[in-house]
C-alpha cells in the first residue's frame, strides 16, 4: 500500500511535467505518421495520381551502361520527368536504381516517377534494329549503311550531320567549320547500337554523339594528357581519324601517331593519302589510287598541299587511335610506308632512301623488319 502511496504522490506532485511529456510524446507521433505517409507517398510517387493511358508517347534510348543520373538526363531532355534530383532520390529509396534496363522504351507522357522506373527495369523494349558501326568510318560510310538497313537515306543522314542544334557539349571544340565536309565528322562514336527506325537520321546523330560524349568523359586521363600536349579534342579526334586509316595493325597506331608530331616538328606537311580520298568522296569505296593530279587540288583536307592538321576529321575513330594520339610511341621516324606482302605492316624510317625503295619494290627486309 505504501508503494502505491508513493506512485499516487509523485504523480500529484509532477503532474504538469507528465502532462507536457504526454503530449510531446502525442506530438512526435502523430509527426512521424505524417512525415513517414508522406515519404511513403513522395517514394511511391501518388499512385492514385490519374494519366491518360492512351497519351502521347515518348521514345526514348537508355544506352547501356547508363547510370541513374544519366537516366534521369534523358527522361528530363525529352519531358518525361519534371526534377531529376528527385527522380534520382525516389529510384534510391525504393530500391530501383540498381535494376534499370538499357534499350529503346516508349514512356507516355505525365506518367508518375514510379510507374516510369518500373518501365525501365521491366525491360519493356520497343522493336529496335541493330546497327553495328566500325571505327573509322566516315559520315559518308555510316550514310550509305544506314540505307542499306532502311533507317534513313543517306543524304538525310549527311544533313543531320551538319546541324548545330543537338544538346552535344563538344561543338565548342569543333573548329573551321565553314571548311569541313561534314561539322560532325569524327564525333560520331563508332559502337553497337539499338536504334528506332522511325526515329530517323536525328536519333542515331543523337545516340552517336551522346555516346562520344560519354566514352570521352569516362576516360578522365585524356583531357589531362591532352591538356599536357596543349592539343585541343578537335586535333586529337582529327589525327586519330587519319590513324584509323593508315594503322592497319593495332600496335603501328602509337607509331603513325609519332611520325606525323614529327613531320609536324620538322616542318614536313603529313602527306597522306588518306586525306586525299577523302576529299574526293572515295573513302572505303575500294578505289585507292590517287593521282598526282589530286595532289594539286586546292582543299584543305590536302595535307600534300596545307601543312599540320586537315581541316577536320576524315572518319569517326575509336578508343585505340585515340590513346595512340595521346601516347605515341618513341622513334625519329618521317616516314611509314606498307610492304607490298598483304600483312599490313609498315616501314617506318627516318631514312627516305629506304622509304623509296619499298615503294619501288627493291627493299630487302632482315630479320628484324
Amino acid at each position: 500500500m505504501n508503494f502505491v502511496n508513493r506512485i499516487f504522490g509523485f504523480i500529484a506532485r509532477n503532474v504538469k511535467r507528465i502532462a507536457w511529456l504526454v503530449l510531446v510524446c502525442v506530438a512526435i507521433a502523430g509527426v512521424s505518421v505524417i512525415a513517414y505517409d508522406a515519404s511513403f507517398d513522395f517514394i511511391r510517387d501518388d499512385q492514385f495520381e490519374t494519366y491518360d493511358p492512351e497519351g502521347e508517347e515518348v521514345t526514348i534510348d537508355i544506352p547501356k551502361g547508363a547510370t541513374v543520373r544519366e537516366i534521369a538526363a534523358i527522361l528530363k531532355q525529352n519531358g518525361l520527368i519534371e526534377n531529376e534530383f528527385l527522380f534520382r532520390l525516389k529510384a534510391k529509396l525504393n530500391g530501383s536504381e540498381d535494376y534499370f534496363q538499357y534499350g529503346v522504351y516508349k514512356i507516355i507522357r505525365g506518367m508518375p516517377d514510379v510507374d516510369v522506373m518500373e518501365v525501365l527495369k521491366e525491360g519493356a523494349k520497343e522493336e529496335s534494329v541493330m546497327i553495328t558501326i566500325p571505327e573509322g568510318w566516315s559520315i559518308r560510310q555510316i550514310g550509305a549503311y544506314l540505307e542499306e538497313k532502311n533507317i534513313c537515306l543517306q543524304s538525310e543522314f549527311e544533313d543531320a550531320c551538319n546541324r548545330t542544334d543537338y544538346d552535344f557539349d563538344y561543338y565548342q571544340y569543333i573548329d573551321n567549320r565553314a571548311d569541313r565536309e561534314f561539322l560532325l565528322e569524327g564525333y560520331l562514336w563508332p559502337d553497337t547500337y539499338d536504334v528506332i527506325p522511325s526515329n530517323g537520321a536525328e536519333g542515331v546523330v543523337k545516340r552517336m554523339l551522346r555516346e562520344f560524349e560519354r566514352k570521352w568523359e569516362s576516360h578522365g586521363a585524356w583531357t589531362e594528357r591532352m591538356l599536357e600536349m596543349d592539343l585541343t579534342v578537335d586535333q586529337v579526334v582529327t589525327m586519330a581519324s587519319c590513324i584509323e586509316r593508315e594503322a592497319m595493325l593495332s600496335y603501328e597506331a602509337p607509331m603513325v601517331a609519332r611520325t606525323l608530331y614529327n613531320r609536324m616538328d620538322a616542318g614536313m606537311n603529313w602527306g597522306l593519302n588518306c586525306t586525299i580520298l577523302y576529299m574526293l568522296g572515295k573513302e572505303g569505296t575500294g578505289e585507292e589510287d590517287v593521282l598526282y593530279s589530286d595532289l594539286e587540288i586546292n582543299s584543305k583536307y590536302n595535307t600534300y598541299m596545307y601543312a599540320g592538321y586537315p581541316v577536320g576529321p576524315i572518319g569517326n575513330p575509336g578508343a585505340a587511335s585515340i590513346e595512340a594520339v595521346l601516347n605515341p610511341e618513341e622513334g625519329d621516324w618521317l616516314y611509314f610506308i606498307a610492304f607490298e606482302d598483304g600483312s599490313g605492316e609498315h616501314l617506318f624510317t627516318s631514312d627516305y632512301d629506304e622509304f623509296l625503295a619499298v615503294e619501288n619494290g627493291t627493299y630487302v627486309r632482315d630479320e628484324d623488319d
